[in-house]
């Protein structure tokens, strides 16, 4: 007994290849979605996507042996910390059965020799896969980003590794290359169909309104931004700012706004800018330049004789601004983000030489205490504007009067999806170092109607001092945007 024990320990293991599995005749290892015991799972399927929703994540090892099970019969799978999407692949049929806590999936591939050919392809290691997928979802795209585009032309024939280029090109921001990737895998989730729907660009409506005590404003804008090429995009709006000055002067001034944006293949984004107040005859333009992605970025901003509203006198007589600005972010941890921007402001009035010089200074902590549903945070925020010269006039009075201010800002914030509509609150305080503080609180809803729409809207109360609005301010702001493709 004892030798035939050790013959059978050295006895040789047969692994079977997947591509095995094609042969109907030949039955899979079932692959399961299993949580942990004690876990709520709601499941459910919509246009072909198996949506689960729950209150315990799933592990990255049980992630990584699903993926191991169900092979290339994935066509999209993305999850966070309460709730996942599967999609199966192209030609592949998907059914699913839930027991308690664990949801058990039966893939049937698609007919003819296709399937095996497929299978036997090279295919992305899950590891590699699940790692680029955890950098999105820490909030690192441009390592992301990189990574996936090595593992893409490493397995050329992995649709996984393919989609998943798609989606982190997507959480980079870069909309027009998710939309050819997701073109060339004819994915059609909802997704998918919406990067593929803002390709050719957007267009938008909106209205701001900031009611303080010394100012009261309201901006209707309306703004058209569609795609020329693969990186060039081409903008045009007109804005119309009605002002109400303390004492009861009110104004109607409109304003002429274009730009051009060239995507570079160094990742760098240039846009130019170009500016004109009709009612005022300024005119004025610059340049915004953007490198690296949102978890390490920086940026510079030039503009000069920009038509500029923003205090009293130039709501009266009509103003600008001319503003030099560099800044950057960095993620620190996975949740410490920090952010950081110095520059120069030259308020004027029209026909005028510059009248006001400032410098300014700003920067922010954002901290991630949780992640699951909802996401709790705490944010802080350093606003300041230090004056350094002001031509006086005639009248022994300043041109453009303005006040020093140094704004301390902590607050904290939860967010959360409810459906498709994303919340945003914060509630926090205010203190400004050259006097005055006050409740700093927001409420921001941003909804997609359909494919093609989407509606954004916010609104508070404010302590934090700006030029022309001191004390506390009330807020809103309401934007429907509309992108120019079908989705096809």
């Amino acid at each position: 007994m004892i030798i035939l024990t050790l013959l059978l320990a050295d006895a040789p293991v047969i692994a079977v290849p997947r591509a095995v599995f094609a042969d109907g005749r030949v039955v899979a290892p079932e692959p399961i979605l299993a949580w942990p015991d004690d876990a709520t799972v709601r499941v459910s399927e919509s246009d072909g996507e198996l949506v689960a929703r729950f209150d315990r994540p799933l592990s990255p090892a049980r992630i990584a042996a699903f993926r191991d099970a169900a092979g290339d019969a994935i066509g999209d799978l993305r999850w966070n910390d309460d709730s996942l999407v599967l999609r199966a692949a192209p030609g592949w049929d998907m059914t699913w059965r839930q027991t308690g806590a664990i949801v058990a999936l039966a893939f049937v591939p698609p007919s003819g020799d296709d399937a095996t050919t497929d299978l036997a392809d090279d295919s992305a290691p899950d590891t590699a896969l699940a790692a680029i997928e955890a950098d999105v979802a820490a909030g690192y795209p441009g390592p992301a980003l990189r990574a996936a585009t090595r593992l893409a032309a490493r397995y050329p024939t992995d649709r996984r590794a393919a989609r998943l280029l798609a989606d982190t090109r997507m959480a980079d921001g870069d909309v027009r290359g998710a939309a050819r990737a997701y073109r060339a895998l004819a994915a059609d989730d909802v997704t998918a169909r919406r990067a593929i729907a803002a390709a050719p660009g957007t267009a938008s409506l909106g209205v701001t309104a900031r009611d303080g005590s010394d100012l009261s404003q309201t901006e209707f804008a309306t703004r058209i931004d569609p795609a020329v090429g693969d990186t060039l995009v081409a903008g045009g709006g007109v804005r119309h700012i009605v002002s109400r000055v303390e004492g009861g002067a009110r104004t109607g001034d409109t304003v002429v706004d274009a730009s051009l944006l060239a995507a570079l293949e160094s990742g760098v984004r240039v846009q130019l800018l170009a500016s004109a107040a009709l009612d005022d005859a300024v005119t004025g333009g610059g340049v915004k330049a953007v490198a690296g992605s949102a978890d390490a970025q920086v940026r510079v901003t030039l503009t000069r004789h920009m038509p500029d509203y923003s205090t009293p006198a130039q709501v009266i007589a009509g103003g600008y601004l001319s503003r030099a600005l560099i800044g950057t972010t960095y993620r620190l941890t996975p949740g410490l983000v920090a952010q950081a921007d110095l520059g120069a402001n030259r308020y004027g009035l029209a026909g005028m030489a510059g009248a006001s010089d400032t410098i300014v200074a700003n920067a922010g902590l954002d901290y991630l205490i949780r992640r699951q549903f909802p996401a709790l945070g705490l944010t802080y925020r350093f606003e300041a504007e230090y004056v350094q010269r002001m031509r006086v006039g005639l009248d022994g009075l300043a041109v453009v009067p303005l006040a020093s201010r140094e704004n301390h800002t902590v607050q904290g914030l939860i967010s959360g999806s409810l459906g498709a509509v994303q919340m945003t609150g914060l509630a926090g305080w205010t203190v400004d170092r050259f006097g005055g503080d006050g409740p700093t609180a927001s409420l921001g809803i941003a909804a997609p109607i359909a494919v093609a729409w989407r509606v954004e809207g916010s609104g508070g109360i404010t302590s934090i001092a700006r030029p022309g609005f001191s004390g506390r301010q009330l807020f809103a702001r309401a934007q429907l945007t509309h992108s120019l493709g079908d989705g096809r």
